[in-house]
């Protein structure tokens, strides 16, 4: 049987019960799928959305600016 799974969407919020949430069902989805940190880390970059997304964003330039290497895992 062909099962698809996909990883949930963070938005962004100051309800840290949501956060652990989301990160338990990212770590489950990254487990069945057997993807490495790399593999994972890209896919959860990519399901920030709204003011999480512009978070991570804006760590990235702070990061730029101060010559620090770029998050990979």
């Amino acid at each position: 049987m062909d099962m698809k799974f996909d990883s949930p969407q963070f938005e962004g919020n100051l309800n840290s019960d949501l956060f652990i949430k989301w990160m338990q069902a990212l770590e489950h989805f990254f487990e069945i799928n057997e993807y490495c940190d790399e593999e994972a880390f890209k896919v959860a970059i990519l399901k920030l959305k709204r003011y999480s997304s512009l978070w991570y964003e804006n760590l990235k330039k702070q990061r730029a600016r101060k010559g620090k290497p770029q998050i990979r895992t």
